[in-house]
């Protein structure tokens, strides 16, 4: 009697091994899955966009595939949201010829009145793009 209950247990457990995947076996339950979907061309992109200038004119121009026209926040940062793809980026304030820093994703420092970046690759695949206007 005590063998036929430990030779249960065991076929128990051998038929639970068998009904194991390789997936099942080795990737750990509720661990979400960023593969391809962090990469998904469909999905807009956030862009964050900061200001510490105090001047509310700023405006960001996204041209390309589609065109977008964003105002930029006098003193803070504010998201907004783009499809993937290759744009000419425009940073401009109407009539504002005061010089100030820019930098886009980090890159491309300039101390202008305006900036303008070409072929610029925004991507839900690469580091999360940003655009900082400093004094």
């Amino acid at each position: 009697m005590k063998n036929l209950i430990y030779l249960s247990a065991l076929l128990c457990f051998i038929l639970f091994v068998a009904s194991c995947t390789k997936n099942d076996a080795i990737k750990p339950q509720n661990v979400s899955d960023t593969g391809l979907t962090a990469c998904d061309s469909t999905k807009k992109v956030n862009y964050v966009l900061s200001n510490s200038t105090g001047d509310d004119s700023y405006e960001i121009a996204f041209a390309g595939q589609q065109n977008y026209t964003f105002p930029i926040p006098a003193n803070g940062t504010a998201t907004v949201s783009v499809k993937p793809g290759t744009y000419s980026i425009y940073v401009y304030s109407p009539g504002n010829y005061a010089e100030h820093t820019f930098s886009l994703n980090g890159l491309g420092v300039a101390k202008e009145s305006g900036a303008r970046y070409d072929n610029v690759s925004i991507s839900g695949c690469s580091v999360a793009p940003s655009l900082k206007i400093d004094q």
